[in-house]
């Protein structure tokens, strides 16, 4: 009887802080509500506190809270501005995930490993990962650059894996790495708004809330429409030359920048354009080079798929009544044809841009 007793007290509080907990959560989503109200306040003195109280975690709000509110259409444009800051405000007091490794150079479409830190109670991943390691593949994305990588680790909790795909000389690893806590790591490079905003919206994404993406000025003009624009065939009419009071700058798709008149940013140098034909061929030249990343990284799959492959066959071998396996083989079948049919596409397309000096 005395235990039934306990066992009822005991449920009864767990229900008491059940409700307790979310009358509190409702509590701070009105709050949030009200402050969210006064960010568009006439008072530049009350909109400022007002955001850096949605920043305080002091004061009872959470990243997950911002999402919900950042997809409303009535936000004004300094009201959404104000809410990212409060999220990075945040994020910066928010546990996030570190790997344990010191980032090296891009090379070969993949980040290098430098240096591999020696507390591996702390950072497993480091036991699994040796200086020279290229990570090529993160959480299912390519890597145009280190701070890819870097955001993609922040957005994770310590205590989650991220899969990775790495070139290890001749090998292709795909290994689930370990993560650590950001705050262990001694001599961290200190998180940039930038990458704090791409981890905060990739968190974000694997909770199922995906955001509109800023949208630049003139990101729906194609990089052909910007060249005919700057290169017209009727005499007379605009010419790039006339753009340079005017804002150059727009984005035209992954990995690469339109500068009108001026050049193409193609994630290296600059080459001016002085003509149409110019202009065309840096355009052309930059996409072979998103090509080239791109079928070294659909390479590294074949060949992570085929090793595969050969070793379920050479488990078969040895437990020919195991099914799971021959289920596990039929689908590395299917992802190796699906890849194969990839690597043509891709590499007809980079055999049909022609060489760089044609």
């Amino acid at each position: 009887m005395i235990r039934k007793h306990l066992i009822s007290a005991v449920l009864g509080l767990t229900v008491i802080a059940a409700v307790s907990h979310a009358q509190d959560v409702q509590r701070s989503e009105q709050r949030l509500s009200q402050l969210v109200s006064l960010l568009d306040d006439p008072s530049w003195i009350v909109r400022e506190q007002s955001t850096q109280m949605i920043g305080n975690p002091n004061e009872g709000f959470e990243l997950s809270m911002i999402a919900p509110v950042l997809e409303r259409d009535d936000l004004s444009a300094e009201a959404r501005h104000r809410l990212w800051i409060a999220s990075r405000e945040l994020f910066g007091r928010t546990t996030k995930a570190g790997l344990g490794v010191g980032f090296g150079a891009m090379r070969d479409g993949g980040v290098e490993i430098r240096t591999v830190v020696q507390e591996v109670d702390q950072f497993p991943a480091a036991a699994m990962l040796v200086p020279g390691d290229l990570i090529v593949r993160a959480d299912g994305q390519p890597l145009m650059q280190s701070d890819d990588l870097r955001a993609m680790i922040l957005s994770h909790d310590p205590g989650e894996t991220m899969n990775v795909i790495i070139e290890r000389g001749e090998r292709v690893l795909d290994l689930d790495l370990p993560l650590g806590s950001y705050k262990f790591l001694r001599g961290a490079a200190p998180i940039s708004p930038h990458i704090a905003a791409r981890a905060i919206r990739l968190r974000w994404t694997r909770q199922g809330i995906v955001l509109p993406e800023n949208q630049s000025v003139g990101s729906g003009i194609s990089v052909d429409d910007w060249v005919e624009a700057g290169y017209p065939e009727e005499p007379g009419a605009f010419r790039a030359s006339n753009a340079r009071r005017s804002p150059r700058v727009v984005n035209a798709g992954a990995g690469r920048d339109v500068h009108v008149g001026t050049g193409t940013v193609t994630r290296g140098r600059i080459e001016p354009w002085s003509n149409k034909d110019n202009a065309e061929d840096a355009i052309t030249q930059a996409r072979r080079r998103e090509l080239s990343q791109e079928l070294h990284i659909a390479d590294l799959r074949l060949k992570l798929l085929k090793g595969g492959i050969k070793e379920y066959d050479k488990q078969i071998l040895e437990r020919p009544d195991d099914q799971s396996l021959k289920e596990k083989l039929d689908i590395a079948m299917r992802e190796l044809r699906a890849a194969q049919k990839l690597h043509e596409e891709l590499t007809s397309e980079f055999e049909a841009l022609g060489q760089p000096d044609e």
